[in-house]
């Protein structure tokens, strides 16, 4: 199957990774996100990206990230697509939820591509409940 990966995907494996040598529950965490990165193909979409670039300690970081996610598939929003967008935005809110416009862009990637997101995001879950047809799985659904 092939998941578009959250950005909070990006950072638990990113930690996990950092950890996993001193700390044995971040070890087994790691071994939980490899596990399903080899069953799964992922892909990414510019919004993650820039988040997770955004949250870079340094340029060495930075650099570090970008040739991470230089490695990862990306889709994205073109054109009309961004009207597809707003009017999701438009129908989250008139069902009475504000949800972040990123988890918005990307459900509205999702979608256009027809992909589930790979999050473990309570905004994930409250926009499929506005719009059914978003797939969205929490890391303990894929293990």
């Amino acid at each position: 199957m092939i998941l578009l990966a959250d950005t909070n995907v990006f950072i638990k494996y990113w930690r996990a990774l950092a950890e996993s040598q001193k700390d044995e529950a971040a070890a087994r965490e790691l071994e939980t996100y490899k596990r399903i990165m080899t069953v799964n193909e992922f892909v990414t979409c510019g919004v993650v990206r820039a988040e997770l670039l955004h949250g870079a300690t340094s340029e060495k970081n930075y650099q570090q990230m970008v040739g991470a996610l230089n490695k990862v598939p990306s889709k994205d929003l073109e054109g009309a697509d961004w009207n597809e967008l707003g009017r999701q935005l438009y129908n989250y809110r008139s069902n009475g939820f504000t949800v972040p416009f990123t988890d918005a862009a990307i459900a509205s990637i999702a979608m256009k591509y027809g992909i589930p997101v790979w999050a473990n995001d309570k905004h994930f879950e409250m926009m499929k409940s506005v719009i059914p047809q978003l797939k969205v799985y929490r890391t303990e659904e894929l293990i």
